[in-house]
């Protein structure tokens, strides 16, 4: 259980050397090279130098008194054996001179200084040793470091007060002060220096800070973790534990997770693990270590379902599919303000012919990938997964889905953080079906609808009341303009005639799907086209599209241009994309601002998707 509250301070600077007199700390023992003390640490800054010892792969615990400010005011390196880290953090008590200082790499292949397993008080008759890189009594800077056995004279709940044959010396400030059995006992801290180099004090002692009780405190402060969210893909990392064989990890989006089988979403003999996230979430997540060992919560926020983050880095690019006999596919990826690239090849044989391309995150790893409909009769579906420079090999992760005439659609559905497949059936039958993902291939065809988008209606996905699973929308278009919604509950779509809109999307306009003001609910859109090319949007509010007449865009998308939608500056709100094709192919973008897209002609490309080349993302559905 972690019972001990954290004074991290983060830290560029680094420590300073020990004093010189008793009334300021030691700096290293005058005795011989330390053995079977490679644990022991070099703590440098400024030319001048403090001791310590690795207690944990990322944690050094030394004396506080080496850092009077908190953070140093220069950079701090630790030396262990031939191992050089930084400093990131020092995390100091308060009620003795001790301090841990976190490193920026770990040390993972030498053995830390063992911890007490029970607080015990050091007696007359314990033998301790204290290893430091200070001063002997013949070397001013020793090129390794040395120990000298010492004994207790007094002690008080925080203190030891030692005697040996020599003190320690400037420079073995923080040093570990440890039992015969190889066990923390204590850290140094002032001397009289007696017996090192240059001295010719005749007083003698060292005093050292009680570190016997502090098992506890150092193994609260062992794991730290972080959490990346790119779309709804998560990446956790933690630095690891001395001893640990595995790491479970738990989550939650309902407050801070706990020890619980629901809440596990891993075991890993690593120190990383990717988590497939509900979107538009904050999740709180756990680490224990297999020794006990747990880490504080961190959490992460997770982002919309992306359709066309192809890099993983938080902005939407484009891509193009060339639906000839070589079936490439290209990428341009966003940098915020334009696409860059122009034949940046991310894979061949993908969507050739009448295959319908689309693209989602299938793993689930923030990362969008490339996937194929064949149709026909076959009815294979093949996924292509993105490692943010490019789609690997074509694999078939179904065999019998959206075949003939079917419209495919890409949605998180049950919101596990892994986009799955859907398929309308249309005409009279009006069935939805849906196959989840695993991360590897799509499940079992299952019927999630038995009446949704009949006839020539225009069905589309998002997430329409912001919980992380995608919906269903269809547009009956014509002079009606109605929208219908049908909501996933995770396992189906319910719902049958739930009207969110009745005068929207009117004959051959085009609709669309994003969130549009970034609250995390998606809204729609329609482009009239033509020579008005007016673009209309309708919020979200959870239970319905509000507005009717309101005009985001007067002139975007016109004629046969190929709208689409994708939030490419990666600020949470959709912008409108639209590619002009033909032998120019032009790509533009106007931003959203919340109330409306900005820009009438900002070109992001200039060389991209020609003729008949089919665009991602598009709001047109290939039928």
């Amino acid at each position: 259980m972690r019972t001990h509250s954290r004074r991290t301070a983060t830290v560029s600077a680094a420590v300073i050397a020990a004093g010189l007199l008793a009334a300021i700390p030691a700096a290293a023992v005058p005795g011989a090279a330390a053995a079977n003390a490679g644990f022991t640490a070099k703590i440098t800054t400024d030319g001048r130098a403090c001791s310590g010892a690795l207690v944990e792969p990322a944690l050094v615990l030394t004396a506080a008194s080496c850092f009077p400010a908190n953070p140093p005011a220069a950079p701090v390196t630790v030396t262990v054996g031939s191992h050089v880290a930084k400093v990131t953090a020092v995390i100091p008590r308060t009620d003795r001179d001790v301090a841990l200082v976190r490193l920026d790499t770990p040390i993972t292949d030498v053995t830390p200084l063992a911890l007490s397993a029970a607080a015990g008080v050091p007696g007359a008759s314990d033998q301790l040793t204290l290893t430091g890189w200070g001063r002997t009594a013949t070397e001013w800077v020793p090129d390794q470091a040395h120990g000298s056995t010492f004994t207790v004279a007094a002690s008080s709940a925080t203190t030891l007060s030692l005697t040996g044959t020599n003190d320690a010396c400037k420079g073995d400030a923080g040093a570990p002060v440890y039992r015969a059995d190889g066990t923390l006992a204590a850290v140094a801290g002032r001397s009289w220096q007696h017996g090192c180099f240059g001295e010719t004090e005749t007083r003698q002692g060292t005093t050292a800070a009680r570190a016997d009780d502090l098992s506890g405190w150092i193994r609260d402060e062992a794991i730290v973790g972080t959490a990346k969210a790119v779309g709804h893909g998560v990446t956790l990392s933690w630095t690891p534990v001395a001893g640990a064989a595995t790491y479970s990890v738990y989550a939650s989006s309902n407050g801070p997770a706990v020890f619980s089988a629901e809440q596990l979403i891993g075991t890993t003999s690593g120190t990383t693990l990717l988590h497939s996230a509900t979107a538009r979430k904050t999740w709180h997540y756990l680490v224990i270590a297999s020794t006990g060992v747990s880490s504080a919560q961190f959490t992460a926020t997770t982002g919309a379902r992306s359709a066309s983050d192809f890099t993983g880095d938080g902005k939407d690019d484009i891509a193009t599919f060339t639906r000839d006999a070589t079936g490439s596919v290209f990428v341009a990826g966003s940098d915020g303000t334009k696409f860059v690239g122009t034949t940046a090849q991310w894979g061949s044989t993908l969507g050739a012919g009448s295959e319908i391309p689309l693209s989602g995150d299938f793993n689930g790893d923030g990362k969008v990938d490339a996937v194929v409909f064949k149709r026909g009769t076959s009815g294979d579906v093949v996924v292509a997964l993105s490692d943010g420079t490019k789609f690997g090999p074509a694999t078939l992760w179904h065999d019998f889905f959206d075949i003939n005439d079917e419209i495919p659609a890409i949605g998180d559905f049950n919101g596990d953080g892994k986009d799955d497949i859907a398929a309308f059936k249309r005409g009279s039958t009006a069935d939805v079906i849906v196959s989840l993902s695993d991360g590897t291939k799509f499940g079992t065809a299952t019927l999630w609808h038995d009446h949704f988008g009949i006839g020539s209606e225009l069905p589309y996905v998002g997430d329409f009341n912001g919980d992380g699973k995608d919906d269903i929308a269809v547009f009956t278009r014509g002079t009606a303009g109605d929208v219908f919604v049908a909501l996933s509950d995770g396992f189906k779509f319910t719902g049958d005639g739930v009207k969110w809109h009745d005068n929207f999307a009117f004959n051959d306009e085009v609709p669309a799907i994003g969130d549009f003001n970034g609250d995390g609910k998606d809204d729609i859109a329609t482009f009239t086209r033509g020579t008005a090319s007016d673009v209309f949007v309708a919020l979200s509010d959870g239970t319905k599209f509000v507005g009717t007449t309101v005009k985001w865009h007067d002139h975007f998308a016109i004629d046969g241009e190929v709208p689409g939608v994708g939030d490419f500056d990666g600020d949470g709100k959709a912008e409108i994309v639209t590619f002009t094709r033909g032998t120019a192919a032009d790509v533009f973008v106007s931003p959203s601002d919340g109330t409306k897209f900005v820009g009438n002609s900002v070109k992001w490309h200039d060389n991209f998707a020609y003729n008949s080349e089919v665009p991602v993302p598009r709001a047109i559905e290939l039928l």
